[in-house]
């Protein structure tokens, strides 16, 4: 019989000993050019969002966590509590960590977190189009793809989409 082995991944509380790890992360090329945000981030930008998410029910971000070892951040933002939705942020910000299959049980267990304890129905994911290992990842999981918006980012030199997919919480449960 063959066992498999069981993947330890965590998800923890941000602490400000992180944010340096967190700018690295997101300011690598690789990681900055799947991005939809457009900008670099600084040790002042980021300490002021470290700050603002202490009281901001809206957010809820982790450190992911594999074997005690920091690999990337996660979270759920835009969190509407009336509607019961959010969007989805998940960085594997170790880059020989990608296709490990570590982001596909860290996204569970956000998952989880997000259809379980804060009660959502909807959890969206935007994804630009030439983010292929994106858009398989989430498809993985169930999401199906909502709309696309138009020519909305600039990257190299030309426009691209957004897709917007989503994972309603009927769906989670049949994973």
């Amino acid at each position: 019989m063959i066992m498999k082995k069981k993947i330890n991944i965590q998800l923890k509380q941000i602490t400000k000993s992180d944010l340096k790890l967190l700018v690295r992360w997101r300011n690598s090329k690789e990681i900055f050019q799947n991005n939809t945000q457009y900008f670099l981030l600084n040790s002042k930008i980021q300490k002021n969002w470290f700050n603002l998410l202490e009281n901001d029910s809206s957010r809820k971000m982790f450190i992911i966590s594999y074997n005690k070892i920091k690999i990337g951040i996660c979270g759920l933002v835009d969190i509407d509590s009336q509607n019961k939705h959010a969007k989805i942020a998940i960085i594997i910000g170790k880059i020989n960590l990608h296709s490990k299959g570590l982001g596909t049980i860290a996204l569970q267990n956000l998952l989880n977190y997000g259809f379980t304890k804060l009660n959502l129905h909807r959890i969206e994911a935007e994804v630009i189009e030439y983010n292929k290992t994106s858009m398989y990842f989430f498809k993985k999981s169930k999401f199906k793809t909502d709309a696309i918006y138009r020519d909305i980012v600039w990257r190299n030199n030309r426009w691209w989409n957004i897709y917007s997919m989503s994972l309603l919480k009927d769906n989670f449960n049949k994973i």
